[in-house]
């Protein structure tokens, strides 16, 4: 019994009483990620190809190259903004209920005052507006697939074209010689147009060669043959 009691006296003299008045502030950080895919999807209407039309209804079409450049712009915004707001810190203080031996307050494990803020700490909100643009060119490439029909047309094309040249050399031969028949009657008769004048190169390279009623200067070689001599049977 006595050893009993000496460890009970020892283990009251360990004990000091507790007389707690603390705050206990906790700090939660808090870290966000987020990320976003974003798809964009670019239309191309298609369009008539290029046609090259060489008269008498010829219409031949050729290979087109389209490119077109576009431009996304995105834009999501948060209001009202708040980069952080204000957490309030509750008390933990417990000093209030239970008591030790001496009868000194050691608290009852529950908080005095659950409701009562302390303080307040920043937290970020981690708010941001969003802006994107996306830039980008779409090629297409249109090519016919029936060569054959390609061919024929452009042969067709181009023996159009020889005919209208034809008919242009013949309209400007037309042309000259009415041009040259013209220019000579008036330069025969004596009129011409006036020297400086903006009709003068009209008839500016046409020149009469031979004036009417007038001899060309021309020459002829004379040749003369020596007589032979008389034969035997003719004296």
């Amino acid at each position: 019994m006595r050893n009993r009691y000496l460890a009970l006296l020892l283990t009251l003299g360990c004990v000091t009483p507790a007389h707690a008045n603390t705050v206990s502030n906790t700090n939660n950080p808090v870290s966000n990620s987020s990320g976003s895919v974003q798809n964009v999807g670019v239309m191309q209407m298609p369009s008539r190809q290029f046609q090259n039309q060489d008269g008498g209804g010829i219409v031949c079409q050729g290979s087109t190259l389209a490119i077109q450049p576009y431009l996304v712009s995105n834009m999501s915004v948060t209001r009202p903004y708040e980069d952080s707001f204000l957490d309030p810190i509750y008390s933990t203080l417990d000093i209030e209920g239970a008591t030790d031996d001496d009868g000194n307050t050691i608290g009852d494990g529950q908080v005095d005052n659950p409701g009562q803020v302390i303080g307040y700490k920043t937290v970020r909100t981690a708010q941001k507006d969003n802006y994107s643009i996306t830039p980008g060119i779409s090629v297409s490439f249109n090519i016919p697939l029936d060569r054959r029909a390609q061919r024929l047309c452009r042969e067709a094309a181009q023996r159009q074209i020889d005919l209208m040249q034809i008919a242009w050399e013949d309209k400007r031969l037309v042309y000259e010689l009415n041009r040259l028949k013209i220019c000579g009657s008036q330069l025969k008769a004596g009129v011409r147009y006036k020297k400086g004048t903006k009709y003068e190169k009209i008839c500016a390279d046409i020149e009469i060669v031979n004036k009417p009623n007038t001899l060309i200067n021309h020459s002829h070689e004379l040749t003369f043959e020596k007589p032979s001599a008389p034969s035997s049977s003719q004296k």
